[in-house]
């Protein structure tokens, strides 16, 4: 009876017994995050549900993104970080492994750990449309991209894939151009079968929906992102007959440094475009995609307002960067001008911002991590670069002192721009400016760098560009060490470990023995790069293509390769040789081995003109060739190089004819 009696009083206080939160978000405003992906708005766009989102709260006028591409602006986005901080600045380039970013959580793991439900649907992170077959990986990320897993608590398509597969892949050349990425048409595809469209299903249903607890939803809309692949009706909006061209300078270009025109490296995309009598028809393509985004957007705001959480949802509307249509004679993104670094930017905030306001303070994407924190009373981190803009979403009069700031490029050859409610600076990594100011010179037409009337203003700005860009490596001492007496050399690399040439131990004359331990996944890292060292004319990768870990040597232009069989999913190890007495091999241990000669007799016989990287695209590997490749994206345990004594016999010059 005793003991019936404890058992019943146990029960009944672990039933009282609150349930234990690990950080409490109760009664804490929803977020719907929504970015769209190379958004522009012309004066031509027709976009009713951007302006029907903007007339609900504060549409921002003067709002950039901090690098006009696509991965390094997510990344800073979603980091909280500066290019300059977190060391990211290519497309190619994994922001997972920059040591800068480490420990540091991204925007969606910041509003899990402070107690929110997170879900995704679309590229949030780097992705794109996975190439002529729609991979998962590959094509310069692929559909799963530079994914962070731990970020959601729900993903749509599915865990660890970003983008649903879009029934018509890119490639078709419906414009005849024949740029596989750069291409535009209509398909007979309904809008909710589209990839986007699949995405907003997911995302009107969540909305549509009473969630235990706040959420943060991430929306990815790929378009107006090329392929620019939309239904018929959205191309019928826009008669050809009825689009008009940008406002173009003919002699835009000669104010500007020569820093600035290596896009006339070349024929460039203008001239083609020109050359095939094709200016107005990409326009209409884009303008037709733009109106396509706009209708998917449109199917969200339904479903914020008719489900149970339009009072208290936060809503934010972006884009990753701009778009040139011929301006300066540039197409896509990458540069400082105005066309690619302004975005739009509209957030509704319940009771906080008012219907209908703007603003024309400069704002800039780096600042949203601050600004959702501040708006839903989350305590924000300690390294974000940005700074809130609830000061303005509450008082559409006030005024902000801090230019927006954009980079192009990275270390010492990285260049800024400086944009603030008047003026825009540049100042390249030569030294060289630009300088204009928007209240006469909407267009950057003329550039005033050269005024000495101007200076004062040029320092102004310059004083709000980064005094350092980190790098997203580890430091050289970490991953090179020193000979060992006998004349070894034994690097233990990590995955975003990156050595110049002139750092990398040399190799001319001596054996390498590559030893790798990783986790496969072929899903995944079915065509990646674990090492690579030089370049198409002299250099070694070790890499896998369709599963099979492969050793190719370059010598001349010229690739030898051999490779493994496939491997299977799971903990996998695998050994590579390349021995200064004419052979190369590459084993998976207890599987198989492959032997073959080496295009040399003893070793290479020079050094490679670029050094070493680890866990990244192509290096010797070229785009066009392995268009697959992508960086090792699995858990490596060991990755190991070593280099063996040099040889004597290379010291010597080779008797002639040998």
């Amino acid at each position: 009876m005793r003991l019936a009696l404890v058992l019943f009083l146990a029960a009944a206080t672990l039933h009282a017994a609150p349930k234990k939160r690990s950080v409490s978000a109760y009664g804490k405003p929803n977020v719907l995050f929504i970015l769209a992906d190379d958004l522009r708005l012309l004066s031509q766009a027709k976009t009713p549900n951007m302006e029907r989102l903007a007339k609900l709260g504060m549409r921002f006028t003067n709002a950039h993104c901090n690098f006009a591409l696509c991965n390094p602006s997510r990344t800073s986005l979603l980091t909280g970080m500066l290019p300059s901080s977190s060391g990211v600045f290519g497309n190619e380039q994994d922001w997972r492994r920059s040591v800068q970013i480490a420990g540091k959580p991204t925007l969606p793991e910041h509003f899990k750990a402070s107690g929110y439900l997170t879900a995704a649907a679309g590229k949030i992170f780097h992705a794109n449309h996975g190439g002529p077959e729609g991979r998962l990986s590959g094509w310069h990320g692929g559909r799963r991209g530079f994914e962070l897993d731990a970020a959601w608590d729900q993903r749509f398509p599915r865990a660890g894939v970003q983008i649903p597969d879009l029934p018509v892949h890119t490639g078709q050349n419906f414009n005849g151009l024949n740029i596989w990425h750069w291409d535009w048409g209509t398909i007979p595809v309904e809008d909710e079968k589209t990839d986007d469209g699949q995405c907003v299903a997911f995302a009107a249903d969540f909305l549509g929906k009473k969630q235990k607890k706040p959420f943060f939803l991430a929306l990815g809309l790929y378009r107006p992102h090329s392929p620019w692949y939309v239904p018929q009706k959205y191309f019928d909006l826009f008669p050809l007959e009825s689009i008009m061209l940008p406002e173009v300078k003919d002699n835009d270009l000669d104010d500007v440094p020569e820093t600035a025109k290596s896009h006339l490296k070349g024929e460039n995309d203008h001239q083609t475009l020109l050359k095939a009598n094709q200016w107005k028809e990409a326009v209409q393509a884009y303008l037709a995609n733009v109106a396509f985004c706009d209708a998917m957007l449109g199917q969200v705001l339904d479903a914020v307002e008719k489900g149970p959480n339009a009072k208290n949802t936060i809503i934010v509307f972006t884009s990753d960067h701009g778009w040139y249509f011929g301006e300066k004679q540039m197409w896509h993104k990458g540069k400082l001008w105005e066309e690619t670094t302004h975005i739009p930017l509209t957030i509704v905030a319940p009771n906080v911002t008012k219907p209908e306001t703007s603003s024309n303070q400069p704002a800039a994407l780096i600042d949203l991590y601050p600004t959702l924190c501040d708006l839903t009373g989350v305590k924000a981190p300690e390294h974000l670069d940005g700074s809130s803009l609830k000061p303005l979403l509450a008082d559409p009069a006030a005024t902000r002192e801090k230019p927006a700031i954009t980079i192009s490029g990275g270390g010492k050859n990285a260049s800024y721009a400086a944009r603030d409610a008047r003026w825009r600076y540049i100042r390249y990594a030569d030294g060289s400016e630009e300088l204009y100011d928007h209240d006469a010179d909407p267009h950057e037409w003329t550039n005033l760098a050269t005024a000495p009337e101007h200076a004062a203003i040029k320092t102004s700005l310059a004083a709000h560009f980064p005094t350092e860009f980190k790098s997203a490596q580890r430091p050289l001492a970490e991953v090179v060490p020193a000979a060992s007496p006998a004349g070894s050399v034994d690097l233990a690399l990590k995955p975003g470990d990156e050595v110049s040439a002139a750092d990398s131990p040399k190799i001319q004359g001596r054996g390498i023995y590559l030893n790798a331990a990783f986790d496969y996944n072929p899903e995944i890292d079915g065509d990646s790069t674990l090492i690579t060292h030089g370049d198409a004319k002299l250099g070694y990768a070790l890499h896998l293509v369709a599963s099979r870990p492969t050793l190719t040597i370059f010598v001349d232009g010229k690739a030898t390769s051999i490779a493994a069989d496939t491997l299977e999913a799971g903990p996998t190890n695998v050994r590579a040789l390349l021995s200064t007495s004419g052979f190369m091999s590459i084993a998976v241990p207890g599987q198989s081995e492959v032997l073959d000669l080496t295009p040399f007799p003893v070793g290479f016989a020079t050094e490679p003109a670029k050094g070493i990287t680890v866990g990244q695209s192509f290096g010797p590997l070229s785009a066009k060739d392995y268009p697959n490749s992508t960086p090792f994206d699995g858990n490596i345990r060991r990755l190991n190089i070593t280099l063996m004594p040099p040889s004597e016999v290379i010291a010597k010059p080779l008797p002639a004819g040998q």
